[in-house]
């Protein structure tokens, strides 16, 4: 069986913002999210949502994966598309 590969695009479905620290220093509030794949919108990913304020987060909003090293592993996490022809404010 080949592997399937997939751009690394998506949007979020589903979110909360968590506020409760479950662990000594993590940093709240964070988003969880579910986020459906572009190749495959039946497959969701259950994953956080960084680089932006929980303000920010909104279903239907278009992410891309980045990767986070914890320990031996790499984490899929996502962060929010930006759009290139819209001015930062």
């Amino acid at each position: 069986m080949k592997p399937a590969v997939v751009s690394g695009g998506g949007a979020i479905v589903s979110f909360t913002v968590n506020y409760q620290p479950w662990l000594p220093g993590l940093e709240v509030p964070f988003v969880v999210a579910y986020v459906a794949l572009d190749e495959q919108s039946d497959v969701w990913l259950m994953t956080n949502i960084v680089g932006c304020s929980v303000e920010e987060v909104a279903i239907g909003a278009r992410v891309r994966v980045v990767f986070e090293q914890q320990e031996e592993v790499w984490v899929p996490l996502f962060e929010l598309e930006r759009r290139k022809d819209v001015a930062v404010r």
